[in-house]
């Protein structure tokens, strides 16, 4: 590697996050005694990334492009809720989940494009806007709806295809652990996301809107037609990984996904994508998600109890954004 390249290299913050990232694991498996890097403990902590892994990928653009999405979560609640219930109600899925798949990504779709509609036609301050639908979404479920939590009826492909794995491994104790199948859709959804980003127009509009919407709208990109794809994208992509989630966990509850945003958004604000657009990237994200999950599943390792984990996203937050900051005044100067 030559010194331009390595120089280049440097200069991002994803070579950083990885770096924490490696530096991170090595002191805990020092300090847990050789426990992290068992082969059960390292396939609990990639399946745990899953669905936070695949909502990371949905913040990620929307914040790219500038906004700020915080209904995510209660648009996949709904979407999963609605269409499992529906699926139990007509004996469908019992042999075949695609039909519950595709009820929630449809589901997803239509409620992204309510957030997309508002914030393209009347150009509002995202977070209000997906605040408000968040509210709005989470009392249509709980509220007109009333969804319940569905478990033991859950219908029984659900069960299979979340019961399903690609490899197993077992510890020194004999516990086993199994590499869900599901990954492969996490994997799926990264690669995409970073050919979006990385090869279409559609990805560079996004780069271009987070940057300067004055700008880009100059020129040539459709500011409006974006936006209302993105957030109608985002809608329908969190509605499937709702029904990624109700297979691995084998239940549908309303209620579940309450309070993932705080997760997933210091994650990729950490991963080194700006609070007011133009930066991120997939590589970043994953390693930033991959940091979060590896200390959520090893404090009790080294002995620190788990409600730590609130102030480490915490303090995530605040050195995400003062970073962020800090790169948004370097390039005004």
């Amino acid at each position: 590697m030559n010194k331009a390249a390595l120089k280049r290299m440097t200069r991002r913050t994803e070579f950083y996050i990885f770096l924490v990232l490696v530096i991170m694991c090595i002191l805990i498996q020092i300090i847990s005694g050789g426990q992290l890097f068992e082969g059960t403990k390292i396939v609990d902590i990639l399946r745990a990334m899953v669905v936070d892994g695949m909502f990371a990928m949905c913040c990620l653009v929307v914040m790219i492009s500038g906004g700020f999405d915080l209904s995510f979560p209660a648009i996949s609640a709904l979407a999963y809720s609605l269409s499992t219930t529906i699926c139990l109600n007509n004996g469908w899925c019992e042999t075949n989940p695609l039909m519950g798949f595709v009820l929630a990504i449809v589901i997803g779709w239509v409620l992204g494009m309510l957030n997309g509609w508002i914030i393209a036609n009347f150009k509002l301050n995202t977070m209000i806007v997906t605040l408000g639908t968040q509210t709005f979404f989470t009392g249509l479920s709980m509220g007109l709806l009333e969804l319940k939590e569905i478990t033991s009826t859950l219908p029984m492909s659900f069960r299979v295809l979340g019961e399903s794995y690609l490899f197993e491994v077992y510890n020194a104790q004999g516990l086993r652990s199994t590499m869900t199948t599901m990954f492969l859709f996490f994997v799926a959804l990264c690669i995409v996301t970073s050919f979006i980003l990385n090869r279409t127009m559609f990805g560079r509009a996004l780069y271009a809107i987070g940057g300067n919407e004055v700008s880009a709208e100059r020129a040539g990109y459709s500011v409006k037609k974006v936006k209302f794809i993105l957030y109608s994208a985002v809608g329908a992509v969190s509605g499937f990984i709702g029904m990624v989630r109700v297979c691995m966990a084998r239940q549908s509850i309303p209620k579940a996904l309450v309070g993932k945003e705080m997760t997933i958004i210091p994650a990729v604000i950490l991963g080194g994508a700006s609070i007011f657009g133009g930066e991120g990237s997939v590589f970043g994200t994953v390693c930033a998600v991959g940091i979060i999950t590896v200390v959520s599943n090893s404090m009790l390792l080294i002995g620190i109890d788990s409600y730590w984990q609130d102030f480490f996203n915490g303090l995530v937050i605040l050195i995400g954004v003062t970073v962020s900051a800090v790169q948004a005044m370097r390039q005004k100067h």
